[in-house]
């Protein structure tokens, strides 16, 4: 009984293996083809334009951000939005809404500041990670 059930869960065994090293030859081919498409891409007749337009690109999102934080930060007080109850109560809920309680609001309103301090801390970072460093071989 024992040599029956190994070589039943042998030939499971033996069958996920072969289904793995499929995967693997198939993921290697296709790792292959993004490779040679990079290279041409890149290196190919418009791979000069390509790199070109990304720092085009970039240096526009970067100027027009870097001159809205700018004056954002030179006026950082400025009401954009205002958020507020009419009669200035309302509820805290919890727990979706199991627990309530009531509570005065006072109003929430989204500044310059508030802006500046989002670009310049995610926004900005985020550009230059993407079009400034090296994108490196895959």
């Amino acid at each position: 009984m024992g040599s029956v059930l190994k070589g039943v869960f042998g030939m499971l065994s033996d069958s996920r293996q072969q289904k793995f090293e499929i995967e693997m030859a198939r993921e290697a081919r296709n790792n292959e083809f993004a490779i040679k498409f990079q290279e041409n891409l890149n290196n190919g007749e418009g791979g000069a334009f390509t790199r070109a337009t990304r720092r085009m690109l970039a240096l526009i999102g970067m100027g027009t951000l870097s001159f809205i934080t700018c004056v954002t930060s030179i006026y950082p007080s400025v009401p954009l939005v205002t958020i507020s109850n009419i009669t200035g109560e309302g509820r805290n809920e919890f727990l979706f809404g199991l627990l309530s309680f009531q509570a005065a609001q006072a109003p929430m309103v989204v500044t310059t500041g508030h802006i500046a301090l989002f670009q310049a801390t995610v926004v900005l970072p985020m550009i230059v990670g993407f079009y400034f460093t090296p994108g490196g071989r895959r």
